[in-house]
């Protein structure tokens, strides 16, 4: 079918961040819990919210863990991000072609006006929802549900695209379709969550869409 609206994660879906969190985390936790984690500790569990993440780690100094990581993650923001391949132009031919466009995501407002914004893409973007906007952050479905209210779209109009089982859980909780993408850090991980479709090129959206692409013609059910 062809979806009237598009609902995207942010991190590890539009956005590479993953060299900022990881570096942003390590240094977080050999700050706070010298020697005691490794990167392979932080991928298990990213996608969560990240008080719940660092409550993982030691949830006597979570808030205080929260504080160094936010410092240090806007201080290095702007060095280590960058989009992954074709999603401003994706993301600008979805616009054209008038859908509507929502970010869904688990991440604090401030920050991911930053990486929106550095790209251009907040031109595009008819909903920003983040972390704190509704009662429970994903894999509950109160976000996308706040976005399908806000762009004024039903759930089975609407498809979720994301990189962790958080953004598919949401969606199938909400009742929305679900694409993944094959950048994802959680790859095998994220097939377990049977999406609907998944993505090897931001440009198969297109071809999902019955929209004019170039892609690979893949974003195929898998």
């Amino acid at each position: 079918m062809s979806y009237r609206a598009i609902l995207f994660d942010l991190d590890g879906t539009l956005l590479n961040t993953n060299q900022l969190i990881l570096a942003s985390f390590m240094h977080t936790l050999e700050h706070h819990c010298p020697g005691k984690y490794t990167e392979q500790d932080v991928l298990a569990i990213m996608g969560e919210p990240l008080i719940d993440m660092m409550r993982r780690f030691d949830d006597r100094q979570a808030e205080q863990m929260v504080e160094t990581y936010q410092k240090h993650n806007i201080e290095n923001h702007d060095h280590y991000v960058e989009p992954f391949p074709h999603v401003v132009e994706v993301i600008k031919q979805i616009n054209q072609a008038g859908i509507p466009m929502a970010v869904v995501t688990n991440k604090r407002r401030p920050v991911v006006e930053m990486g929106l914004r550095l790209f251009g893409l907040d031109a595009w973007m008819d909903e920003v929802i983040c972390v704190g906007d509704a009662p429970q952050a994903k894999p509950e479905p109160d976000l996308l549900l706040l976005a399908m209210e806000r762009i004024q779209m039903k759930p089975e109009e609407c498809l979720m695209v994301g990189d962790s089982r958080y953004d598919l859980m949401a969606a199938q909780k909400a009742g929305v379709a679900c694409a993944g993408v094959s950048w994802s850090l959680h790859l095998d991980d994220l097939q377990k969550y049977r999406p609907d479709y998944m993505l090897d090129d931001l440009r198969d959206l297109l071809e999902i869409l019955k929209l004019p692409h170039s892609s690979t013609g893949i974003g195929k059910k898998p």
